[in-house]
Formats: C-alpha cells, structure tokens, sequence
C-alpha cells in the first residue's frame, strides 16, 4: 500500500517536472523566464530533498532498529 502510494507520488512529481522542463523551453520576455527558472531550479531541489527524506522513511521502515 505504501510502496503504491509512494510510486504515485513520485509518478506526479516527475510530471509536474516534465510540465516545467517543457514550460522552460517556449519562448517568453527575459524577465518570466528569469521567474520560471528559479521556480524550476527551488522545485527541482525541493523534490530532491523530499526523494532522500523518502528515501530515510523506506529504509526506516524496512530496517527498523532493534531494541535491547
């Protein structure tokens, strides 16, 4: 059920990155792109971010510390 949930979530945070990549690329005045560029660049770091802390969870869960 996680794992499903997990693989969603990571199914729409590369979409919503594929949107932003081709966003990037159509033509648009110097200053928006300067705006979609940083808005790119903090959701690209974002997402990395949120991946690795993920990434803690999973191996949390599948290798839980053992007391005593």
């Amino acid at each position: 059920m996680e794992s499903e949930r997990f693989k969603q979530a990571l199914g729409r945070i590369e979409a919503a990155i594929d949107r932003l990549e081709r966003a990037a690329q159509v033509p648009a005045p110097d200053a928006r792109v300067a705006v979609l560029e940083e808005r790119h660049r903090k959701l690209r770091e974002g997402t990395g971010e949120a991946l690795a802390r993920l990434d803690r969870l999973i191996d949390l869960t599948a290798n839980p510390a053992t007391e005593g």
